[in-house]
């Protein structure tokens, strides 16, 4: 009897006995031949889609069960961008996508790659980004047989996905997948899972013989206006208030609409509120905009609110007070209907494309004299009245604790935001310094801010910079992130490095899960510490995977570590000892939804 190859022998236990067949078996290249030109695999299908839709990275795990798809990468002039971990994958694309406005696309492996992608994918699907997630498989021959990392990420996905699909047969691979694009792409914006079994994705077979349909199409093809009733019916209503506020949202990111958005508010002279990927669409800078750290007296007292591509949710009450006036008459435009009159009893509901909505909104605008109303100028007097006094008071706790030891937040906030380019991209991944960046940092254009969005995980911070990294070369992107964040994926730092992505990242270590949540009144005396071992030198660690390292003790040691880091060319980590005992005020609050039963 021969021996058998080891390697053959694994891949008919890992992959399935006809996913095995096809690597080593009959029919199978030997000595470099290749097959018949017309004949070809799952994975150059897959790979010849991407390649179609313009993918330019995939960042994926590898595994047996998606090594066709990862084979024929190259062919379509598509990097591969190799994680340490699953969930960075998802993080990454989600990264790419919510920094470039085009989807994100990933790949994991069977079973527990699928599982250990899903916190991620969750993320993205929650934050409304267009993330396609490419899982592999146990052969469909293999159902509720115990087979290798055998799972239904279909089933796992689908509670938060906008599209699932398990591709059943060889001939509609594609056509699924064409789908999956469509899906994530099309308002509003999600994530899209396709799962290939390895008996159809190593299945052979001619490319002719794949199913037709489902072209994708970009997204200024199928724009479309509001009504323009709807349109006169807005302005009316934005005209004869007093007090009008514009809530931009991601629709505003996702159209492409932030030029349409400024030239709408400086004609009407009305402010405008940006939020998650809107944040930005108007410069933070502008006299108009009004920022998320002081946004409660607009949002609170607005008698009229244009709500365009915007999304309420529990961190801001759902849209009701005393967050935004319970009274205030409500004009929600969103491109998904499903969405309008969903958290606020919109008057005038317009369904369209953020961009040409502002587009008509501007031409209906331009009937009217929108100059000089008493009651108008005193309210955009608030803003920056207001602005005026939170930069105000936000200097004065900076300096107040200016000296502190251990650190106090405030001054590393501040350095930071002062110091970096006014174009870098900010991502946010740290519970603690979260609000005390807030405070500092201006958005300058939508997409600039990274979050961890609805879902609020940490451990994502280092995956999206890598995605933002990819997105924007020659630019800065800086991460804040805690010790919390990097235990759970640190070590894409390694992949950061190995690709030569200069990210900055500033770790706020203050060895605790938590500022001394313990503490609280709920649980003081009732449970153990959530602290973590003292003075760990995480600048060491990821020096040894060739990283540049920083270590910070004292407050005036930070502005020129981040100088050296910014000026070092490659990934940098600056470790900064905080004070474990301080927050930030404004965290908490109702994010945790309601306690009532």
């Amino acid at each position: 009897m021969a021996e058998l190859n080891p390697a053959d022998a694994l891949s008919g236990v890992v992959m399935g006995r006809a996913a095995g067949t096809a690597i080593a078996g009959d029919g199978a290249p030997r000595d470099g031949v290749r097959p018949a030109a017309d004949k070809t695999d799952g994975g150059a299908l897959v790979a010849g889609v991407l390649g179609s839709l313009g993918v330019k990275y995939l960042f994926a795990v590898n595994g047996g069960h998606t090594w066709p798809i990862l084979a024929h990468l190259r062919e379509h002039g598509i990097k591969l961008v190799h994680m340490r971990h699953e969930q960075s994958c998802a993080y990454a694309a989600d990264g790419w996508a919510r920094t470039t406005g085009t989807p994100g696309v990933c790949s994991v492996t069977a079973g527990c790659g699928l599982t250990n992608a899903v916190t991620g994918l969750c993320t993205a699907a929650l934050a409304g980004s267009a993330v396609i997630c490419i899982a592999g498989q146990h052969p469909t021959t293999e159902d509720t047989l115990g087979s290798f990392q055998e799972a239904y990420g279909s089933e796992v996905c689908r509670s938060f996905a906008k599209s699932v699909k398990r591709v059943l047969d060889w001939s509609t691979i594609e056509v699924d997948l064409r789908r999956a694009f469509r899906a994530a792409t099309s308002p509003p914006e999600g994530v899209a899972l396709v799962e290939v079994p390895t008996n159809i994705l190593y299945q052979g077979g001619t490319a002719a013989d794949q199913r037709r349909g489902a072209k994708v199409y970009s997204p200024g093809e199928l724009r479309s206006e509001g009504d323009p009733q709807a349109i006169e019916r807005a302005i009316d209503i934005l005209y004869s208030a007093d007090r009008p506020l514009i809530a931009a949202g991601d629709g505003v990111f996702w159209s492409n609409a932030a030029a349409e958005l400024k030239a709408f508010a400086e004609l009407t002279g009305i402010p405008v509120y940006g939020r998650r990927s809107g944040q930005g669409a108007l410069s933070e800078d502008h006299p108009l905009a009004v920022r998320g750290p002081w946004k409660k007296p607009f949002t609170g007292r607005a008698d009229a609110v244009l709500a365009i591509g915007f999304r309420f949710w529990s961190g801001e009450r759902f849209g009701e007070a005393p967050t935004w006036n319970a009274e205030a008459r409500y004009i929600q435009s969103d491109a998904a209907p499903e969405r309008i009159g969903l958290h606020v009893p919109a008057e005038v509901g317009i369904v369209g494309d953020a961009r040409l909505v502002l587009r008509q909104l501007a031409e209906a605008a331009r009937e009217r004299n929108w100059s000089g109303r008493a009651a108008r100028k005193r309210w955009v007097d608030e803003v920056a009245t207001v602005r005026t006094n939170f930069e105000r008071a936000s200097g004065e706790v900076a300096e107040a604790h200016r000296a502190d030891l251990p650190i106090h937040p405030a001054r590393i906030a501040r350095e930071l935001c002062e110091t970096i380019d006014p174009d870098a991209t900010i991502v946010i991944d740290s519970f603690t310094m979260s609000g005390w960046v807030a405070q500092w940092f201006k958005a300058r254009f939508p997409g600039q801010v990274l979050d961890a969005g609805p879902l609020a995980p940490v451990g994502h911070g280092i995956g999206m910079a890598i995605g933002a990294q990819l997105a924007r070369p020659g630019k800065q992107v800086v991460l804040v992130t805690g010790d919390g964040g990097i235990g759970i994926s640190g070590f894409d730092f390694e992949t950061a490095r190995r690709h030569d992505l200069p990210i900055i990242a500033v770790l706020w270590n203050n060895s605790s899960w938590g500022p001394s949540f313990e503490e609280m009144d709920y649980l003081r005396g009732r449970t153990d510490s959530f602290n973590m071992l003292p003075d760990q030198r995480y600048d060491r660690m990821f020096e040894l995977m060739g990283c540049h390292g920083e270590h910070v003790e004292r407050p005036e040691e930070f502005r020129p570590a981040l100088e050296r880091a910014l000026k070092v060319g490659k990934t940098a980590l600056i470790n900064v000892v905080g004070d474990r005992r301080v927050g930030h005020p404004s965290l908490g609050g109702n994010l945790l939804g309601s306690t009532k039963v």
